[in-house]
């Protein structure tokens, strides 16, 4: 008797796997110095999604399972405090994250001996952004020492396209935060409260900790890049209120530098406001009372009056009987 029906079939171990990697910018793709992350659990699954298997990456952040031949996924479990990236991103296998936000891969089929080391997984931390609004008593642009904060001011998040994504205000102290942020491009806009201007930008040069951020105008800060896991505390808004200078140039019939009540304003006299350093830098003209006024940034400043034709200054400075100036002397030299 010849019985020819006794075989045996034999396979080669498949291996699927890869790397589970930091996503610094969140994008799905594994771009030049994003490393791998070590020990997170990656789970085998069957094609039904049945868990048939457990491992942990190693230093590198790699990963793989020496499997029978078949039909096979993963699930990934992020550590605590890491979210799971876009999946599919970029059209190359081999660099993409291919997990979904279960944590699951779709399956692969492996056949003897084959080797598919294209099932990675990419992870990140959120980000965060804020800092303060402040009180600039002194409209330099920097926060000084004893600048208060401002509560209740308004502040827009703006993703990369321009568009707002989150809203919150100031609390008690000035400061604001944006948390819970997926890695990406973002700017902030402060929105002055009714009464209040924004001061100059960017005024402390390098120290961009102590600076406003904010365009004068719009309110708009530039926009930053945040990666993986950071917290950038450096977006600030200094805010003022406008100071008002100014009184009456009056006529002074008995030219002895006091303004009496019979003496009257002078209209249409130009009136110049000038800098620390003497230099003019506005000019307006009295009006029927003789009144002027300028609506400028704190600071320090001086006036400089256009003298009409015929006119002499009064004697600066002089005493009012037992109540010294009490705004009613003349102040030009």
């Amino acid at each position: 008797e010849n019985d020819p029906t006794w075989d045996a079939g034999i396979y080669q171990s498949a291996r699927i796997g890869d790397r589970v990697f930091l996503d610094k910018d969140a994008d799905g793709i594994q771009d030049d110095g994003e490393l791998g992350i070590a020990n997170v659990t990656v789970n085998l699954c069957d094609a039904n999604g049945n868990i048939i298997g457990t491992t942990v990456t190693d230093a590198n952040g790699n990963y793989f399972f020496d499997v029978a031949p078949g039909t096979y996924g993963i699930k990934v479990t992020p550590p605590a405090g890491l979210s799971i990236s876009p999946a599919n991103q970029g059209g190359n296998d081999a660099l993409d994250s291919d997990i979904d936000a279960t944590g699951k891969s779709s399956t692969v089929t492996v056949a003897s001996g084959e080797s598919n080391l294209t099932l990675d997984a990419g992870l990140f931390a959120r980000a965060s952004l804020g800092d303060r609004v402040w009180l600039d008593a002194n409209a330099n642009g920097i926060q000084d020492d004893g600048e208060a904060g401002v509560s209740g001011v308004t502040v827009f998040l703006k993703n990369a396209a321009g568009t707002v994504v989150g809203t919150t205000t100031t609390d008690a102290n000035g400061n604001y935060s944006f948390n819970d942020l997926v890695p990406g491009a973002y700017s902030v806009q402060f929105v002055a409260p009714a009464g209040f201007v924004l001061t100059t930008r960017d005024a402390a040069g390098s120290n961009d900790a102590n600076d406003s951020d904010a365009n004068v105008t719009t309110g708009d800060t530039i926009q930053t890049f945040l990666e993986s896991g950071e917290n950038d505390p450096t977006w600030d808004a200094g805010i003022y209120q406008s100071a008002r200078i100014g009184d009456r140039i009056f006529l002074d019939k008995d030219a002895d530098g006091i303004q009496d009540p019979d003496e009257p304003g002078i209209s249409g006299v130009t009136v110049n406001l000038c800098d620390a350093n003497g230099n003019i830098i506005g000019t307006t003209v009295t009006d029927a009372n003789g009144n002027y006024y300028f609506d400028v940034p704190p600071g320090t400043y001086g006036i400089k009056v256009n003298l009409p034709p015929g006119y002499t200054v009064s004697p600066k400075n002089q005493p009012n009987g037992d109540n010294p100036d009490e705004g009613l002397d003349s102040d030009l030299d």
